[in-house]
């Protein structure tokens, strides 16, 4: 027992007096000593060490295990580099490398958009610097390879004066994605059907939102 705490009624100095040696008499049966002294558990010897151990150390994963992968493209080794970034000629998984520009030139304002797009961005709430993204398909450029198009697109960004302008190959899905600002996205999804010739429509996409408009 530590502390004892009294609930009383303001009164007069004699009543409170009266209080105290009622509650000094009622605790008297109760024993009163002082909590132990903590003691460490393990020596002061071994306070430098981990007092606990894992039973098996931890596994080592050398260079000659991490270099052990086949290419899932066949004969296809060559590196590939884009703004400064290369693929490797070997890799334990299928990689997909981005492109974009250093400089950034804001050549759009809200007035340049359409009435359609307006109202796309009215109607979801969205913020114009949200980033939004392009969705071209293998349907969309029919008889040519993934390749060849992203090596286009490659060449189109570093060309372009475009803003805020990423794109990301997907080789698993057959996709390429180009990812920009929603204040852009009108523009850039233009620029992409004018350069790359693409047939069809594309779509453009939104975090939690899907797809929300197309071109």
């Amino acid at each position: 027992m530590e502390d004892v705490v009294l609930h009383y009624r303001s009164g007069s100095a004699e009543g409170l007096q009266t209080l105290f040696e009622t509650s000094e008499k009622l605790l008297e049966p109760f024993p009163c000593r002082p909590p132990p002294v903590f003691t460490c558990w393990f020596t002061a010897a071994a306070a430098d060490r981990l007092p606990i151990r894992p039973v098996k150390p931890a596994p080592v994963i050398t260079s000659s295990d991490a270099s052990i992968s086949k290419p899932l493209l066949g004969n296809q080794s060559e590196s590939r580099t884009a703004d400064g970034i290369s693929e490797e000629q070997t890799s334990p998984v299928r990689r997909s490398w981005s492109v974009f520009r250093q400089t950034e030139v804001l050549l759009q304002s809200s007035q340049s958009m359409s009435r359609r797009f307006l109202h796309m961005v009215s109607l979801h709430k969205l913020h114009l610097r949200q980033r939004a993204k392009w969705v071209i398909r293998e349907k969309n450029w029919e008889t040519r390879d993934i390749e060849q198009v992203w090596r286009t697109l490659i060449r189109s960004v570093r060309s372009s004066g475009l803003p805020s302008f990423n794109a990301n190959i997907q080789r698993q899905r057959a996709e390429i994605w180009v990812f920009c600002d929603v204040l852009n996205g009108e523009q850039v999804g233009r620029h992409l059907k004018e350069q790359l010739q693409l047939k069809g429509r594309i779509s453009l996409t939104v975090r939690h939102l899907g797809n929300i408009f197309s071109l």
